[in-house]
């Protein structure tokens, strides 16, 4: 791992130690503080590269679960993660994308639940065009899948989203709730019930609910 807060002075540095296409790329926004570290960082980014997928790309963008629902800061951080990926959609052709819990591997939310293969990112990512590796409050729907669940105007007639935008692409973004806050008990089961033909499928596990761990609520999870 190399670390270097960014400056032009920096560039040359950066230049001379990227001589391969790197692992993964990683940006944070912040203050320095006295120790020359970031802290409470405004938002990190980062781009990874999967030895095994070379042609895929996948951006992350990380905020703290708790500015998106204290009344102070909900707006502010809802609006800036908004236009950022409607400005990435805009320019890249984006396949899938979700928000989700921060897992190991990467795991979407239903991921996270299935067992085995099921619910192997690596596995599931190239299926793209036939199957989604999940659902959650922002999501993006390719083409294919998109056409195959009937379109933007039938995505729309079903209740499930606030907003069903079309992208360059041809593909949709969809806002299931105005808020974040508002992704919670029957705004899931409407999401899930939208684009349940179409999802990765295989055998649940279920997991306990511990503390400091991510919660279930973000997932339709069988009697």
């Amino acid at each position: 791992m190399r670390y270097n807060p960014y400056t032009p002075d920096v560039l040359p540095w950066l230049r001379q130690v990227v001589d391969d296409r790197a692992e993964s790329v990683s940006v944070t926004s912040g203050l320095f503080t006295q120790d020359g570290d970031i802290g409470n960082p405004d938002v990190s980014v980062s781009v990874m590269f999967d030895e095994e997928l070379p042609e895929y790309v996948k951006l992350t963008v990380h905020v703290d679960e708790r500015d998106l629902l204290a009344p102070g800061t909900a707006t502010s951080v809802q609006g800036g993660l908004l236009r950022s990926v409607r400005w990435v959609c805009e320019r890249y052709k984006v396949v899938f994308g979700h928000v989700s819990y921060r897992h190991a591997c990467g795991e979407t939310e239903l991921e996270r639940f299935l067992k085995g293969y099921a619910g192997d990112p690596t596995a599931n990512t190239p299926e793209w065009r036939s199957r989604l590796r999940g659902y959650s409050w922002l999501m993006v729907v390719p083409a294919e899948i998109s056409g195959t669940l009937g379109g933007a105007d039938a995505l729309r007639a079903s209740g499930a989203f606030h907003s069903v935008t079309i992208l360059p692409n041809g593909g949709l973004l969809l806002q299931a709730t105005p808020t974040f806050r508002e992704y919670r008990g029957q705004a899931v089961e409407k999401v899930h019930r939208a684009v349940r033909d179409v999802l990765v499928t295989g055998e649940f596990r279920r997991l306990p609910p511990i503390p400091g761990l991510p919660p279930t609520h973000m997932v339709v999870l069988p009697d």
